[in-house]
């Protein structure tokens, strides 16, 4: 004997109605929730990577982040920001333009007030590959 189809129907539409079951909501450990956060440890100092110039200055640079690198320049350490670029890792700051290819190749030059990117040729600088 088969079921009519409205039957069924009425059958499968009448479990889509079902009352919802009760449902445990979860403890919450109150001491664990209230106690403060524990702050990730701070990462350890990016090791230097030192560069030599062309025209014979120096170059040391870190990368703390990937979004970020502080050189020595002159003496003088250099906080800088990343900046686009349509190839390597750019970065900008303290009147500086550092642009490096890869972890061996970089190029200094300053920036002029009011410049984004820098206007001036710059120095080209090489590390060791390691």
């Amino acid at each position: 004997m088969r079921f009519p189809v409205a039957i069924a129907l009425a059958i499968g539409v009448a479990g889509c109605n079902a009352a919802p079951t009760k449902t445990e909501t979860p403890t919450v450990d109150t001491a664990q929730s209230t106690a403060p956060k524990a702050e990730a440890p701070a990462a350890p100092a990016a090791e230097p990577v030192r560069y030599t110039c062309a025209d014979g200055s120096t170059v040391e640079a870190r990368y703390p982040t990937t979004d970020t690198a502080q050189i020595v320049v002159a003496g003088k350490t250099v906080e800088m920001k990343s900046a686009m670029s349509a190839s390597g890792a750019r970065y900008v700051g303290g009147g500086w333009q550092w642009w490096t290819k890869g972890m061996t190749e970089g190029s200094l030059a300053p920036l002029k007030p009011g410049e984004e990117t820098a206007s001036a040729a710059g120095t080209t600088c090489t590390a060791p590959a390691t």
